[in-house]
């Protein structure tokens, strides 16, 4: 959250300068976080329990939660997240609520929160959230309300200390904050969240419509590859309808932490004939932004029927990735288009209303409130069309009342998208496929998922294998969902979903080999329109590839295939780029060098960082002078794909308009590589067999408040030099942006591998540790078996845990 980093850069400039204050604040900070620590062993008695529920916590700090029933497994868990993660859970709740201003003063920090808090209190996500609670089962509303009742026992402590990042908070509020009860709700909105972000496309849309507007239909088309029918006719009347819009600002104005696209996941399931013990063997690795602490959250959950583990995410009851003694599962984003912007007409004899095919109708109105701390509240009036809500009403206006809104005179723009539904049964079908026994109750599962799709990987213990990719995916009348649509003509409506039936599946593929890592899943004779932003396919063909150079595969060699490190992008453009003759003796020996890499992206080499350099510059070269600084970056991550097919199929991208002489494309690919030569030597100086890429590219977990504190900052985030790239197995996405733009900020938040023969063999990865609170000895315990591919095993009977176990704590239902 950038508005959340600069309250780090406010606490550095007003610490910087006063020596003493410096050393009385960190003498506080260190007892106040010491004093946060947990204790994991005790007696708590704690009302909502139907019985005595025991944890005992494993020499990793693992939870091992044992209760009479899944509902009492679902208080435990509750209880160790909050132990454990509270203020996580708590910033995630607001960001959800779009009440991060009440708690972190916008005037410290920026503008920028309160841009957030009006977009998520605008698109209404916490009251969908809400509304969703009523849709499920009561036997799943049992069981959100029993993690509620875990959280809130631990909450309910009347000694309890928060640690540093909520006392912080308490005291820029004069002492007044104070958390609030957990609620079911407050557990949904994770998952919305996760829906808006995985499933999200809608400002993608947007900044399609701006590449439109900068270099036309054309240039827009070639750039996006698209697919559909939208046509020549109907770009050019989206553009006319949208001629007034100021979309650099509203893109910028939509932008925050949960809006942001997130993809990039692996996969695979081999049946047994693949593995060594004849059982089958699941592999997957999850990737999401990095940061402390991580997103997921180790745990085990036994009882009558059900021994499910894996990783959990604070904030949510379920066991989101593992396996439960019989099945296991794995995730990959879709990226399913599930959201469209919808240009409405207002109606011009009634403001109030909007045209519609069946003529005009009333906007739905609601008001919101924002409370600021130090500031003034701001108040919200937001229309909602029979599409959904209309963005512009919860996007700050400019000052000047005379300037134009984001919208022309007589146009709004609604946002239609699944992850909005109020009726959202999502939540229920996740925690269930926990609970299920068979391939059977597995589907039965997986028709609660409305969003976000996700290509889950299946196997069980009698030796079956699976894929199925469930949500509600939307058919249109008309056109693909890649630019903004009128609204008003209903031809670009909704008409409906896939059923069920008709999703993407496969049982028992003759081949016994499954992967997905977010490529296309679908075969082109496909019928129904799922997306057009596959990710690229280099991760999935690796994985392919390595699956079959082996007739039979190990659990550890799953292990090894997640930490793989080469980059087949790499192997398809390094030659291109080599086919420019090098110009002066230093270009010479670059070109000898990288002629004779193995493209496995090493962080002690330095071919990795000279091709990541080279290829950032080489983008930058052909699309900035078309583009236009504001929105090169907006596309600065290189695109592979688009750079070979402009140097095979459009070399006049490769002249640069803002220069008279007219550039070849080996002209563009020699420039490029002088800069990025330079910008490496002003960094690790002019010796090149000096150069290493891990000094660059450091796996960046950063804390969101404090990173940017010194002092703060090495206690509360981590750092430490990785291996991999964009494109590898072993994902380390840099961000391309500020001072140092090639650390990884997108990667792998849970790596397990579940073996099918001997499920207690099963293997377990996190990248940081259990703890959010920094100076807890398991906030880190799990770095250096991250990168020394030491995963640990969840495995074993209560009186084998017990042997190395670190704590056991009993809950018990209060005494009457």
């Amino acid at each position: 959250m950038r508005a959340l980093v600069r309250l780090g850069i406010v606490l550095a400039k007003s610490l910087a300068g006063a020596g003493l204050a410096v050393l009385v604040f960190l003498t506080g900070a260190y007892f106040q976080v010491r004093g946060a620590l947990p204790s994991y062993s005790g007696h708590v008695e704690a009302a909502g329990l139907k019985a005595p529920v025991e944890i005992l916590r494993d020499k990793n700090a693992v939870p091992h939660i044992t209760a009479g029933s899944i509902e009492d497994a679902a208080f435990g868990l509750g209880y160790v997240h909050a132990q454990d993660r509270f203020w996580q859970m708590e910033l995630m709740r607001r960001l959800g609520q779009g009440r991060l201003s009440e708690v972190i003063p916008p005037s410290v920090v920026g503008s920028g929160l309160i841009d957030t808090d009006r977009t998520m209190r605008g698109l209404g996500l916490y009251r969908q959230a809400s509304e969703s609670v009523n849709a499920l089962s009561p036997g799943t509303r049992t069981m959100l309300e029993s993690y509620a009742a875990g959280v809130n026992a631990w909450l309910k402590d009347d000694d309890q200390q928060y640690g540093l990042e909520l006392t912080l908070i308490k005291l820029l509020s004069g002492g007044r904050y104070q958390p609030e009860p957990w609620r079911s709700a407050d557990s949904l909105v994770w998952g919305k969240l996760m829906a808006l972000g995985l499933d999200g496309n809608w400002r993608a849309e947007l900044l399609r419509l701006r590449l439109a507007r900068k270099i036309g239909d054309d240039g827009v088309k070639f750039l996006i590859e698209p697919s559909g029918d939208n046509g020549d006719a109907t770009l050019s009347l989206v553009r006319g309808a949208t001629q007034g819009i100021d979309l650099d600002r509203l893109y910028r104005a939509t932008d925050n932490v949960a809006t942001r696209k997130r993809e990039a996941s692996n996969e695979w399931v081999l049946s047994g004939a693949h593995a060594v013990s004849g059982k089958p063997l699941l592999a997957n690795d999850p990737h999401l932004a990095l940061s402390f602490p991580g997103v997921w959250y180790l745990a085990r959950l036994v009882g009558p029927g059900f021994d499910i583990r894996g990783a959990s995410s604070p904030g949510s009851p379920a066991i989101v990735l593992g396996h439960n003694g019989t099945i296991g599962w794995g995730f990959t984003t879709t990226n399913l288009d599930s959201q469209d912007l919808f240009v409405e007409r207002v109606d011009p004899t009634d403001p109030s209303r909007y045209i519609t095919p069946d003529g005009a109708r009333p906007f739905a109105v609601r008001e919101e409130t924002i409370n600021v701390l130090w500031g003034d509240p701001v108040a919200l009036r937001v229309r909602q069309t029979r599409h959904g809500v209309v963005i512009d009403d919860f996007l700050p206006r400019p000052d000047d009342t005379t300037k134009p809104g984001l919208t022309p005179a007589g146009h709004v723009l609604a946002l239609q998208a699944t992850a909005l539904d109020g009726a959202d049964t999502s939540g229920e079908g996740f925690a269930r496929i926990g609970l299920a026994q068979n391939w059977d109750e597995f589907l039965t599962a997986a028709r609660k998922i409305v969003s976000p799709m996700q290509n889950i990987v299946y196997a069980d213990t009698a030796g079956n294998t699976g894929l199925l990719s469930p949500a509600r995916v939307p058919i249109r009348r008309k056109g693909d969902g890649s630019m903004p649509v009128p609204g008003w003509t209903g031809e670009y409506d909704w008409a409906g979903f896939v059923p069920f039936d008709a999703l993407p599946r496969a049982y028992n593929p003759a081949g016994g080999i499954l992967v997905n890592a977010n490529a296309r899943v679908v075969p082109d004779t496909y019928r129904q329109f799922i997306s057009r932003d596959w990710a690229e396919p280099y991760r999935q063909r690796r994985a392919n590839q390595l699956l079959h150079e082996v007739e039979r595969h190990p659990v550890y060699g799953m292990i090894v295939m997640q930490a793989d490190n080469l980059s087949l992008d790499a192997v398809e453009m390094v030659p291109l780029l080599l086919k420019s003759a090098p110009r002066n003796p230093r270009a010479t020996k670059v070109h000898a060098l990288m002629g004779s890499w193995n493209y496995f992206m090493l962080a002690s080499r330095a071919e990795p960082l000279i091709y990541t350099a080279w290829l950032v510059e080489l983008q930058r070269g052909l699309l900035a002078d078309e583009l236009g600084d504001e929105l090169y970056e907006s596309l600065a991550a290189p695109n592979v794909p688009l750079l070979m097919r402009i140097l095979r199929e459009q070399p006049g991208w490769c002249d640069d308009g803002g220069t008279r002489a007219t550039e070849t494309c080996d002209d563009q690919i020699a420039l490029a590589l002088e800069r990025a030569l330079e910008w490496i030597a002003r960094r690790q100086g002019a010796d090149i067999d000096r150069w290493q890429w891990g000094r660059e590219h450091f796996a960046v977990h950063r804390h969101p408040l404090f990173d940017r504190v010194p002092l703060l900052r090495d206690l509360a985030s981590v750092r430490f030099p990785s291996d991999g790239g964009a494109q590898t197995l072993n994902r380390a996405q840099p961000s391309y942006r500020g001072a140092r733009p090639f650390d990884a900020v997108h990667g792998a938040g849970y790596r397990a591998v579940y073996d099918f023969a001997d499920l207690d063999n099963s293997r377990f990865a996190i990248p940081l540790g259990q703890s959010g609170n920094m100076l807890s000895p398991w906030a880190r315990n799990f770095v250096d078996g991250w990168q020394a591919l030491r995963y640990i095993e969840i495995a074993g009977t209560r009186a084998e845990a017990t042997r190395t176990a670190i704590g056991t704590m009993a809950l018990s239902p209060p005494v009457r």
